[in-house]
């Protein structure tokens, strides 16, 4: 039990930095030897804690899905109309990404167990988004008529081209919420819908 409690001691310690070096320098820039140094921990003890780099942002992965879950939760218990919580996620989300290095994004591609999480993330997000579509067409925020099974595809498609293609790095995160996410949801919402962005935009401008 007490090597066990160190290890999360350790991991509560290293997860936090390690975060934000990758955040701000992408994941390939930070070396492992370069987060032992800055943490002041022997590069044994740093290895005997995450054995490689991808095993270190599996659980960097983890960790922000917890948190997002937690302050989804904590908006829920205080307003739990679903458009809501729909552009609460993306506020977080587009926050998230915009004090995220581009390259952070692009690195992805050299983990291929990280990638693969992610992939299992998005199929288990895809039937919980489904049900807040479902649930936002009861509430009259969607249409109806709307193929949403494929409109979760196109999302999830553009998402990733966003997030690896050099050629979009020029825009910041905000302005492809705005520009397109916005859009797109104004696209499948009915009036009431509409009138519920609107809001958010104009108060979140």
């Amino acid at each position: 039990m007490e090597v066990l409690d160190r290890r999360q001691q350790l991991k509560a310690t290293i997860l936090p930095m390690a975060r934000e070096a990758f955040r701000l320098h992408g994941i390939r820039a930070v070396k492992m030897d370069d987060l032992a140094a800055a943490l002041k921990m022997s590069k044994r003890t740093l290895y005997e804690t995450y054995e490689n780099k991808e095993a270190l942002l599996i659980d960097m992965l983890r960790l922000s899905m917890e948190e997002h879950h937690t302050a989804m939760e904590t908006f829920k218990m205080q307003n739990d109309d679903v458009m809501d919580l729909i552009l609460e996620h993306f506020r977080i989300q587009t926050e998230i990404y915009s004090n995220t290095n581009p390259q952070f994004f692009r690195d992805l591609k050299f983990y291929p167990g990280l990638t693969d999480k992610f992939r299992d993330v998005e199929n288990d997000n895809q039937e919980k988004t489904m049900e807040v579509f479902h649930r936002g067409i009861e509430e009259g925020y969607f249409r109806p008529e709307v193929n949403y099974d494929f409109i979760l595809k196109i999302c999830r498609h553009l998402s990733f081209v966003f997030r690896t293609h050099e050629e979009y790095s020029m825009y910041d995160m905000r302005e492809v919420f705005v520009s397109f996410v916005c859009t797109l949801l104004r696209g499948i919402c009915t009036e009431k819908g509409i009138v519920k962005i609107d809001a958010f935009l104009k108060n979140n401008s």
